[in-house]
């Protein structure tokens, strides 16, 4: 049985951003320490590499953890950092996301020889030692081909888009299949295109925006593109979006108050 997506119209980028943001503010310092222990976890890995596999299998736990908070949110809990770690000892989709994890490291360690293979002449020039750089940085830009480099971006979009969404479709749509999930989330990139590039050019001018104030606003930034792509997933995905106790009486007030976006 497939997996079933709705489609948005472009406006919807906006919406998912704005209702990411409002979702944020009710506890922003929980949601930046969670996000900046996500990338503590990811830090740790690069400079010990005995524990990159256990971060790789870690991360989609994590990933479950924050998205779980979110909810608790918009039901109008509280939450805490230890929260993320929640799906390690929950009933939920454990075996599904260690597997998910086993193989986004694969499809990782497959980008890094595709890369390898692609770039292999550049990355040798760059490695040469007394070498002038700007006569490096010449001969690299002339090894490289732009038929490879159309090649690369084609994959890692591939590689970006399939993954995408596989935690939340895993955790909470307690999804088995692994390739049918990876395939509904590269799918949800070709239905919902429009609303999907307003989104991402909003989190990419933001980005862009904090360049000249040294990344520091990205402790805000990173965590509000986190809830609101969770956001994104529970209006493609979920048919019913939790509603907070407090919204008995529904309104589009109470719906920008609680940071809900229905369909």
């Amino acid at each position: 049985m497939s997996i079933e997506l709705r489609v948005f119209k472009a406006d919807a980028g906006l919406k998912w951003f704005k209702a990411g943001w409002l979702i944020f503010k009710t506890q922003p310092l929980t949601f930046i320490f969670m996000h900046l222990f996500i990338g503590i976890i990811g830090l740790i890995s690069l400079f010990l590499p005995l524990l990159q596999i256990v971060a790789a299998l870690a991360t989609p736990f994590l990933t479950a953890g924050f998205y779980q908070a979110v909810i608790t949110k918009q039901q109008g809990g509280k939450i805490m950092l230890a929260d993320i770690l929640k799906p390690f000892s929950n009933k939920g989709n454990r075996v599904g996301l260690l597997r998910l994890g086993l193989y986004q490291m694969a499809a990782g360690v497959l980008m890094a020889l595709l890369a390898n293979g692609l770039f292999a002449d550049a990355v040798a020039i760059m490695t040469q030692q007394d070498i002038d750089p700007n006569v490096a940085l010449e001969q690299m830009l002339a090894s490289i081909s732009m038929a490879n480099v159309v090649l690369f971006l084609i994959a890692l979009s591939i590689y970006l888009t399939a993954f995408a969404y596989a935690v939340p479709l895993i955790y909470f749509n307690q999804q088995k299949r692994i390739f049918e999930v990876l395939k509904s989330s590269f799918m949800v990139f070709y239905h919902n295109i429009g609303a999907l590039s307003v989104y991402g050019a909003i989190c990419a001018f933001f980005m862009v925006l904090s360049m000249f104030l040294s990344f520091l606003p990205l402790l805000i930034l990173m965590p509000i593109c986190y809830i609101s792509f969770f956001v994104s997933y529970q209006a493609i995905f979920m048919p019913v979006v939790p509603a907070a106790p407090e919204e008995s009486s529904t309104s589009d007030n109470d719906d920008d108050q609680s940071g809900r976006f229905d369909a």
